[in-house]
Order: C-alpha cells, then structure tokens, then sequence
C-alpha cells in the first residue's frame, strides 16, 4: 500500500496550504505584495466563492482570514513554506559548478606590497582640537 503521504500525479499530500487558499506563489515576497494579493483573493472569494473552488469545496472569507493569520506568523510561514512542494530544477547538461570552479587556474600576479606614508595620512581625518575648560573657576 502506498503512503498516503507521498506525491503523486494529480493528489496533493498536504491539503490546503495557505498559500494554496490566498492563491499565493511560495516565490511572492515583501508584506505589501502579499497583502495586495491577499486582499484580491479575498474579494474574489466575498464576491462569488463557487468560481474559486479549492480541492472541490468553496472557500469562504473565513479562510481567507485564518490563511492570513497563518502567513503572518513567522514560524506558521515557514510551516507553510515547508508543506507547499515547488517543482524541481531540471539537471543541466555540462560540469558542474565545483567542478567548473576547480578546473579555473590560479592567476600568478605578484604585486610589489608598498606603504607610502602620506598616501595613508590623507585617508586619516584630521583629529578635532580639544577645547578644555578652566581649571579654576575664578
């Protein structure tokens, strides 16, 4: 028997994702992106929910706002992230990059290592005069 959690063609282990019910791409980021999508999804929903059917049942504003709730907390965020599976990266032809990395030659450029003091004094700000106040107070 196959694991009831393992991903196949067309079955998605981890139903409703938030960011499956906001409509949102796990690749979204910065607050006032979401929240401008978030405030779409959740007009869309208030106005006609059957036309945005989610695992064949009509969302509500409900979960819209618990989906919101979810998103907003860090850890629920990451949660989230976790659960939402994105597609894998198809394997380019060619070495990889370590290797590309590792065949690169060590370029042999010897540089004299100089000093010049005054160079180095005009990159020093000059320090501020100390104005002290009287020792006595007469």
């Amino acid at each position: 028997m196959a694991s009831p959690w393992t991903w196949r063609a067309g079955h998605n282990p981890y139903r409703e994702t938030p960011f499956q019910v906001l409509g949102l791409g796990v690749d979204v980021r910065g607050r006032a992106a979401v929240k401008a999508r978030i405030k779409n999804r959740r007009t869309k929903i208030c106005n006609a929910p059957e036309r945005f059917p989610l695992f064949g049942r009509a969302l509500s504003e409900a979960d819209i706002n618990a989906a919101e709730t979810m998103l907003e907390d860090l850890e629920g965020r990451v949660y989230a992230e976790l659960c939402t599976h994105r597609p894998r990266r198809e394997k380019r032809d060619g070495p990889t990059p370590a290797a590309r990395l590792a065949a690169l030659a060590v370029p042999d450029v010897r540089m004299p290592l100089s000093v010049d003091p005054a160079r180095l004094r005009r990159l020093v700000p000059t320090p501020p005069r100390r104005v002290h106040p009287p020792l006595v107070p007469w």
